[in-house]
């Protein structure tokens, strides 16, 4: 039976989990900014062309938030967030091609954001939350193991190859 190349099916979910957070990032990015180019600021008229619930305490709670943004801050959340989606999109594709960059970029990137979930978790605890949290820290130790068994696995064809 042929083994899997290193990361195999495993590193294929992480990046399919890369590319989903990539696509929702910009799909969010096309909606705010659509619904803002519309200039109405009733929450009613947001979420009906949303399909949500108007009295959705969360929606009512970012469309606040979205409706207090002068159009510098806004300008400034749609670069972060059209960022933050390249570099999901970038983290997705690489990984699901096996590159070995793709696993240091998502190595860096996701535990980068580990403080900010914790953070997150101790202000307000919720089962998503923690969820997440988890999946990001088994998805960092995860690659750092398949990284280190790659590169003992590199290391020792080059000690015992006879071109070395």
């Amino acid at each position: 039976m042929a083994s899997e190349p290193h990361g195999g099916r495993l590193l294929r979910l992480i990046a399919i989990f890369k590319l989903v957070k990539a696509l929702a990032l910009f799909a969010s990015l096309v909606t705010v900014l659509n619904l803002v180019r519309h200039h109405d600021p009733s929450v009613l008229t947001w979420a009906l062309r949303l399909h949500v619930d108007p009295d959705n305490r969360y929606l009512r709670d970012v469309l606040a938030a979205i409706f207090n943004l002068d159009a510098q801050h806004l300008s400034l959340l749609a670069v972060a967030t059209g960022l933050y989606a390249v570099l999901y999109s970038v983290e997705g594709l690489g990984l699901w091609f096996e590159q070995a960059w793709a696993e240091y970029l998502a190595i860096v990137a996701t535990t980068g954001f580990i403080p900010i979930e914790c953070y997150e978790v101790l202000g307000r605890v919720s089962i998503n939350k923690v969820m997440l949290l988890a999946l990001n820290v088994a998805i960092v130790a995860y690659l750092i193991i398949d990284v280190r068994h790659r590169r003992a696995t590199v290391s020792g064809a080059r000690l015992w190859s006879p071109d070395y």
